[in-house]
């Protein structure tokens, strides 16, 4: 998880529509400079201090190609993938952002792999796969009903954690310590990076 400060940060690099337009080409292909310039255009210099913002926020990363006539060329591409969560209520606000893993070896990639193999008729086929299609996305969305409701409460008792321990460090300080001491290692780390201001 990330801190606030950081997920803040994260949130104003990609609030800018000239560094989302840049990703969005990123994802068909590695870029050059000039050609990025050319598709967006914006100017070559704008455009490399965009690209530096990305690259220092850890989203893309460039490598250096010879070409067989000219000077060599920094192509840009996406460094890493992730999700990003808002969540907004009347009462909370919070960001989540998660990394993609390899998919493991489940029940239902096994499944999928086995329904993507078979040789039957194609009418069969595609019916069976559009069949378990629909019951893997019925699981989806029951899973991320029932993850929104967790993450509510997750950010709830985060909150209330957090809002404790500051007016225990304005009411008395040696009892915040004391408390920080004994609970640091449970706290989630969100909660103790907004707690480093203290």
């Amino acid at each position: 998880m990330e801190s606030n400060k950081n997920m803040g940060r994260l949130l104003d690099i990609l609030g800018n529509e000239t560094r989302r337009r840049i990703l969005i080409l990123l994802t068909r292909r590695p870029y050059f400079v000039s050609e990025l310039s050319q598709e967006l255009g914006v100017g070559q210099k704008a455009v490399l201090e965009h690209l530096r913002i990305l690259e220092g926020a850890g989203l893309i990363e460039g490598r250096i190609e010879k070409i067989p006539r000219g000077r060599p060329r920094k192509y840009y591409t996406i460094k890493r993938g992730f999700r990003l969560e808002v969540m907004l209520t009347p009462y909370l606000f919070g960001t989540e952002m998660y990394e993609p893993r390899k998919p493991r070896s489940t029940e239902e990639y096994l499944q999928a792999r086995e329904l993507i193999k078979s040789t039957g008729p194609v009418e069969e086929k595609m019916r069976e796969l559009l069949e378990f299609l629909g019951e893997i996305q019925d699981r989806i969305n029951e899973l991320i009903r029932t993850k929104q409701e967790l993450e509510e409460v997750r950010l709830l008792t985060e909150t209330y954690i957090e809002n404790l321990m500051r007016r225990m460090a304005r009411e008395d300080e040696p009892e915040f310590e004391r408390l920080l001491r004994e609970f640091a290692s449970l706290m989630p780390k969100k909660v103790l990076d907004d707690l480093d201001d203290l």
